[in-house]
């Protein structure tokens, strides 16, 4: 038995490329570890916040809705924003007096073990580009301006309009 044994090994180790098998394993299985299910399940891992979220929304509306507009054509909208977005949420704050020291204490509010969530502060929107195939057309530019500044509550001079493909 001890004589098959050693052949055994002895066989193993005269595979050439062996260690280069046996890295691709590892590392195959490090990066299992790491990505899991997401990868061979085809869910896209994402880290994207609440702020991308918000920000895509209105690109996609601002598209839908710019598209509309007579004479605009193909539409493409860039919204850039300032920072991320912020979460409101619930506080307690107690204030307790000694003698002349006050001393004011501020805890989250938990309801079933989880913060309570006021709102959603969204981030400054510091400009627009729309890219229109129709913006050659100057009424049609104002238009599309016009337009993006009033649904966004944002100056004019903010939104930059450029004539597409």
């Amino acid at each position: 038995m001890e004589a098959k044994k050693y052949d055994f090994f002895g066989k193993i180790k005269k595979i050439k490329g062996l260690e280069f098998i046996i890295i691709g394993v590892i590392v195959f299985l490090i990066f299992v570890i790491l990505f899991g299910e997401s990868f061979f399940s085809g869910k896209k891992v994402s880290e994207e916040t609440g702020a991308d979220r918000y920000v895509s929304g209105l690109e996609s509306k601002l598209e839908k809705t710019l598209s509309q507009v007579k004479g605009a054509g193909k539409v493409s909208v860039i919204v850039s924003v300032s920072g991320g977005g912020k979460t409101v949420i619930a506080n307690d704050v107690k204030t307790v007096k000694n003698g002349s020291e006050i001393q004011i204490t501020e805890s989250p509010v938990l309801v079933g073990g989880k913060t309570v969530i006021l709102g959603e502060l969204y981030p400054e929107i510091t400009g627009v580009l729309i890219v229109a195939s129709g913006a050659q057309n100057v009424s049609v530019k104002i238009e599309l301006v016009n337009a993006a500044a009033s649904l966004l509550a944002i100056d004019p001079s903010r939104v930059n309009v450029l004539t597409g493909k």
